[in-house]
């Protein structure tokens, strides 16, 4: 029965004579209602999912934070991650820069900005936000663009933190 109902729903549609109102790929650009055109935020290639979990020790001198470590992802598979951030030591809120590096020695880069979700000076840990837009990068990641969120918890006694990301990447391939 399932397969019927199926069936006639593809007839019925192919079948009603009415034009696809959706787009079927993206435009670098369209016609505003006033006649002119509007930007949007394809870049003429594909918007891929980025997402996976990574782990690295955070090593701290003054007021900079170094983060040097390895994770397993879409995308990039197994990759290398580093990132220099600055962090303000009355808010824990920090800003820097950051390289991921895929095996074949494609990278990308982005800035990020970020701050403490969880304080548990108790336990030595925090669990820590940044919000990262992409810059461009390398090989397959020339001209990319995107935005990743990463969530990691950090031991505030040994420097290791580990976490997960999640986003997207527009590549301009």
């Amino acid at each position: 029965m399932r397969y019927v109902v199926i069936g006639f729903c593809v007839v019925a549609a192919a079948c009603s004579g009415a034009a696809p109102t959706a787009a079927t790929s993206p435009a670098s650009a369209s016609s505003s209602p006033g006649g002119g055109i509007v930007e949007t935020d394809a870049k003429g290639g594909s918007e891929l999912p980025f997402q996976g979990q990574l782990q690295a020790t955070e090593a701290v001198d003054g007021s900079v934070h170094h983060l040097a470590g390895t994770g397993q992802g879409s995308l990039l598979g197994r990759f290398t991650y580093a990132a220099v951030i600055t962090v303000d030591d009355e808010t824990g809120d920090g800003a820097g820069t950051v390289t991921w590096t895929a095996a074949n020695g494609d990278q990308i880069f982005a800035s990020t900005t970020g701050g403490i979700l969880v304080a548990d000076f108790e336990h030595d840990r925090i669990v820590v936000g940044e919000t990262q837009i992409v810059s461009g990068g390398t090989g397959r990641f020339s001209g990319a663009s995107g935005t990743i969120r990463v969530e990691r918890s950090l031991n505030l006694l040994t420097g290791d933190t580990t976490g997960s990301y999640t986003g997207t990447i527009q590549t301009s391939r």
